[in-house]
């Protein structure tokens, strides 16, 4: 600003700037201030959306522990429902298809890992379903879907033997002794001595090493 001005042209000046600015500015402000309060809000909704979807989940345990799969099936349709996006839902619907599979309600199985796979934000949770879907698939005879989702790189290291196990146990049933003892083979070799499942895996290799040597 000029310094020569007067006082009452500086002032003229200001409230010109001020008649062609004000208005954006206090947009701005408004803008601002709603988004810094909303956020807050937002993330107060998110705290405590999950923490109701935590308690739905320890409710859930409670009735899985005691063999209630009534309460089981109520608390995970509520989660699915209203609680989709938070990962106490993807636990529930694990839980449910675990139920279901040993119901040999396979098709309802297949519906909750489905959900899991579509649904779910964690690779570990996609992982874990696609590896009890295919194992689901195998044992309702739809082997060429299994094969499909078999196909689909792990996220972890840690699968990799998993799903070449379940590999091996579609040539099984394809009737295919010599590459599922291979599937057998290359499972053990990534397992560790201890690992849970191992035991079962020896026996599958076993039982299939005479047949595959024929």
């Amino acid at each position: 600003m000029d310094a020569n001005l007067t006082d009452e042209e500086r002032l003229e000046i200001i409230k010109k700037w001020w008649r062609e600015n004000g208005s954006s500015i206090i947009t701005g402000v408004v803008l601002g201030l709603a988004v810094l309060f909303g956020g807050k809000a937002w993330f107060s909704y998110q705290e405590g959306n999950a923490q109701t979807a935590s308690n739905i989940y320890v409710t859930l345990m409670s009735a899985l522990e005691a063999g209630d799969a009534a309460v089981v099936a109520e608390k995970t349709s509520v989660l699915v429902a209203e609680y989709g996006s938070t990962p106490y839902a993807t636990l529930a619907a694990l839980a449910m298809a675990k139920i279901k599979i040993e119901a040999g309600e396979l098709n309802d199985a297949q519906a909750q890992l489905r959900w899991v796979l579509d649904n779910s934000k964690s690779d570990i949770f996609k992982d874990t379903a696609r590896l009890r879907l295919a194992r689901v698939l195998v044992a309702m005879d739809d082997l060429d879907a299994a094969d499909t989702l078999l196909q689909q790189p792990a996220s972890g290291a840690a699968f990799d033997p998993l799903y070449t196990e379940v590999r091996g146990d579609v040539q099984i049933a394809r009737g295919d002794m010599t590459a599922a003892h291979a599937a057998y083979q290359e499972a053990l070799a990534a397992t560790a001595v201890g690992s849970p499942g191992r035991h079962m895996l020896e026996l599958k290799y076993q039982g299939t090493q005479g047949a595959a040597q024929e």
